[in-house]
């Protein structure tokens, strides 16, 4: 039986391999931007995260026979809450741990008032999209981005 439980930002290395597994599925996965993809970094993209009073960021793991196998980061700014990353290893898909991971943390947001809730989620990720669905996320704006192109010299 998995546990489910909240970390500090100080702990959030524990995370690492998870995220690292999520950024190289994108890269696989993106017929577009897998140059992005690969280019990401996890300190530089927890740097981020570095920056927000600590209770408007929420860290949330799964971990199973002592493996953390999920995680799921939040931020809340002015009122609108985002799910920021969520990963749950490919082996442990489909039993539950995404919703509940996900569903922690919208009750958090509403506990803390948010008027929004959102998330962006690649468009090319169609299986993560019907997760969303599922949870009463529905699509409001598509956000396209031109390929960056090496400059000839």
């Amino acid at each position: 039986m998995s546990e489910i439980f909240d970390i500090s930002f100080d702990k959030i290395e524990v995370i690492k391999s998870l995220w690292e597994k999520n950024r190289q599925y994108h890269e696989v996965s993106s017929e577009y931007f897998s140059d992005a993809y690969r280019s990401m970094c996890f300190d530089e993209r927890m740097k981020a995260f570095r920056e927000y009073n600590k209770d408007m960021l929420k860290i949330t793991v799964a971990k199973d026979n002592g493996v953390y196998i999920g995680y799921c980061i939040s931020t809340i700014v002015e009122g609108k809450g985002e799910l920021e990353s969520l990963h749950v290893d490919e082996s442990k898909r489909g039993i539950g741990i995404g919703k509940e991971l996900t569903v922690t943390h919208l009750e958090w947001m509403k506990e803390n008032n948010c008027k929004v809730i959102g998330v962006t989620v690649s468009q090319e990720n169609e299986s993560t999209i019907n997760f969303y669905k599922k949870l009463g996320f529905y699509p409001n704006t598509v956000y396209m981005q031109q390929l960056q192109i090496e400059r000839r010299k």
